[in-house]
């Protein structure tokens, strides 16, 4: 018993790590800026529930999923990068436009947009929570156990970093409502900058790896 909880302590702590639940709030933040309370909590969920989905099929399915297709996780790494890379120039030089619409109709209008764009699904799910490496680690961790009951350590601690996303990304408002609408700007931008950095940083390593 002491060693399933050590394992599942273990496998716990390394997912957060690695999906870095606190990590996703400038991308979420970012992406349902003038949108309704009611519609983030909403698309949060639906990220939530389909990187869930995303690790339960890796965990079952993951190796012979990259076998099937001749894919190199280092291939994700690249692509997982470039997504990354769009988004952080969004966030650098997005601005306001003038017209003059209500409130409501903004939110109406950016909430269809994120519908039409399936944000939920890229770049929240992935690669912001179930990028390349929680894929990779997934297979790596699943192939090391030979105990059944210790495998499921693997997806279960994974999903349960997810559920604490969830609540950062819904919480994440709050944190908006302080700063204004200046300040939110300030934000943006300053995140754009860390994540343009770490997308150059995974395209680069997923290269490396490919050609050396």
């Amino acid at each position: 018993m002491n060693e399933f909880f050590a394992k599942f302590f273990n496998y716990f702590i390394t997912m957060f790590v690695i999906i870095d639940p606190i990590g996703v709030i400038p991308i979420f933040i970012s992406i349902t800026a003038g949108v309704s309370r009611k519609f983030k909590k909403a698309l949060a969920l639906r990220s939530v529930i389909f990187s869930s989905f995303v690790v339960i099929v890796f965990f079952i399915f993951g190796k012979k999923i990259l076998d099937l297709f001749s894919i190199d996780i280092n291939a994700f790494k690249v692509a997982g990068g470039i997504v990354l890379f769009i988004l952080a120039m969004e966030m650098l030089f997005a601005s306001e436009k003038t017209t003059k619409i209500t409130r409501e109709e903004k939110e109406e209008i950016r909430e269809q947009m994120l519908e039409e764009q399936g944000v939920w699904v890229v770049p929240l799910a992935i690669p912001a929570l179930t990028g390349p490496v929680t894929m990779s680690s997934i297979i790596i961790f699943t192939s090391q156990e030979n105990i059944f009951i210790y495998k499921i350590l693997i997806p279960l601690s994974a999903i349960l970093c997810l559920i604490f996303a969830y609540f950062f990304m819904i919480f994440a408002d709050k944190v908006v409502s302080k700063l204004g609408n200046a300040g939110i700007n300030a934000l943006s931008r300053i995140m754009g900058i860390i994540l343009l950095s770490i997308s150059i940083k995974i395209c680069v390593t997923g290269v490396r790896e490919l050609w050396i």
